[in-house]
């Protein structure tokens, strides 16, 4: 009997939803472009229109592209198959990399998750003086952002960062096309790219997907790198996405200018530091794949951890984080005015010498991310230690060096990264800002002296916090010890500032 009347109410609500299928569409669109708008309203962000196009028109404006029809053509005289087959291929690529953007996910879920687990983890730093840089940016231009990679936890940090800006689409690699990441990255508006897949008929594709968003104004981010650094230093750039967007300008039709801004990114902890270390030492060719593997797990098997931890602190001791993270963005780079600072014309050179002006402008721009990397606590300590060369270091003599390394950061305007710990120490300077027509010479030099020694003390008991809780180093009396067998952690965290201090 209850079985029966089961049946008859699923049939009765089965009948009433096919009924009024329309108005519940319809009302459900409803919700969703109010809440949308909502959120929009909200962090005040830009949503480029075409990031909200439907997939089947995009499909369409690619198959009009002359260049994917000839790579058809190749494909199928080089691998001899049936026109079918070969766009039956060319659809599939289309459809692995062509995300479908998200309001909703991007502004309400995203932006909510990267919130609780970023500051769950981390003490986020937002530094929005440095951010004002972008107001300079013109307004009609197409930007690109060009980051150093340091973990995976990067394309969360700069979304989150710049989520009151603008909502990035990133190049996101193979690593994510796993359920649930790749319809997250791809409703966040990521598209996927295969780093390693030689095929011309994809990377066709590819180049045309990526100039096609670029002419419609999409607002990208990219890890000219192409992969997490392994010893902390920048890598050598990758140029194959920046040859696609730089070759958009050649279209007669677009007569906007692509901008390209640096974006330095930097953690007193990065998850993944073990893995990538133990790779950069030289992992064995067989397990080299293991490793990229252990280093994107490492994420997801950290962040839960930390969770359960912080939980248990929280009830009995206090969050313990993993030190400091922050990003900085530097000046823009004009292509158009790049270009024409040139003395030749680079878009009529052979292929070779094409990839070379590729290569040495996105060095150009490489470079402008090193000089934006913020200096963390336990990155600037780290340097200190390294530099003095002794594995017992007395904290008088850290402290002293610090303040010099500080002195040469401060000449090169640096980022050094300092959270609400120092808040007190940053009005205090100001004060003294204020009131320097009214003191001598000496007296503010000595002030801001015992300032700047209180400032160094600071960032020591931070970075102490993060390296002994590791057993990186310790403190015993008025030294800190560098544990040896963990030098090389020290060495990964102090290269990653490391081009701040080149001559």
């Amino acid at each position: 009997m209850r079985l029966t009347v089961a049946l008859i109410v699923l049939l009765v609500l089965l009948f009433l939803i096919l009924i009024f299928k329309k108005r519940l569409r319809r009302f459900f669109e409803r919700l969703f472009r109010k809440r949308s708008r909502a959120a929009i309203h909200r962090f005040r962000a830009r949503v480029e229109r075409f990031k909200l196009t439907q997939k089947k028109y995009i499909k369409y404006q690619l198959m009009k592209e002359p260049a994917i029809w000839q790579a058809m053509e190749a494909h199928e005289k080089e691998h001899r198959l049936s026109p079918e087959r070969t766009l039956e291929r060319v659809e599939g690529y289309i459809d692995e990399i062509v995300p479908h953007f998200n309001i909703l996910s991007y502004y309400t879920f995203g932006y909510r998750l990267a919130h609780f687990l970023l500051n769950l983890v981390y003490n986020v730093v937002i530094d929005k003086e440095n951010f004002g840089k972008l107001k300079k940016i013109p307004k009609d231009s197409v930007v690109i952002y060009i980051m150093n990679h340091r973990s995976n936890v990067d394309y969360i940090l700069v979304a989150y960062m710049l989520a009151e800006r603008i909502s990035l689409s990133y190049a996101v690699g193979e690593w994510a096309r796993v359920w649930p990441l790749e319809y997250i990255f791809k409703s966040f508006g990521s598209y996927f790219i295969r780093r390693k897949y030689r095929e011309p008929l994809y990377h066709t594709v590819l180049e045309k997907y990526v100039q096609l968003i670029s002419k419609n104004g999409i607002t990208q981010g990219i890890f000219v790198e192409g992969g997490l650094s392994r010893d902390g230093r920048l890598r050598e750039p990758k140029i194959g996405l920046l040859d696609y967007i730089i070759r958009t300008i050649q279209d007669p039709a677009f007569k906007r200018d692509l901008v390209f801004v640096p974006v330095g990114i930097n953690y007193d902890r990065v998850l993944e530091d073990l893995n990538l270390v133990r790779e950069a030492r030289g992992a064995p060719p067989e397990k080299r794949g293991l490793t990229k593997i252990l280093s994107g797990a490492a994420v997801i098997v950290t962040i839960p951890r930390v969770i359960l931890r912080n939980g248990f602190y929280y009830i009995f001791r206090g969050i313990r984080k993993y030190g400091y993270t922050s990003v900085a963005v530097g000046e823009h780079v004009s292509l158009r005015d790049y270009v024409s600072g040139l003395d030749r014309d680079i878009f009529s050179l052979s292929a070779d010498e094409w990839k070379n002006e590729v290569k040495r402008f996105s060095e150009h721009v490489l470079a402008r991310v090193g000089r934006v990397i913020p200096v963390t606590p336990v990155t600037f300590m780290a340097r200190a230690l390294l530099d003095d060369g002794r594995t017992v270091i007395p904290r008088a003599d850290l402290t002293g060096r610090m303040i010099e390394m500080k002195e040469k950061l401060v000449r090169r305007d640096a980022r050094i990264v300092r959270g609400k710990e120092f808040v007190d120490l940053m009005m205090e300077k100001r004060r003294l800002s204020f009131e320097a027509d009214d003191r001598t010479g000496e007296l503010l030099s000595f002030e801001r002296g015992i300032i700047d020694m209180e400032e160094m003390e600071k960032t020591i008991d931070l970075a102490m916090e993060v390296l002994s809780l590791r057993k990186i180093a310790r403190t015993k009396k008025d030294a800190v010890v560098i544990n040896p067998k963990r030098r090389e952690i020290l060495t990964y965290y102090a290269n990653s500032i490391e081009q701040l201090f080149d001559t």
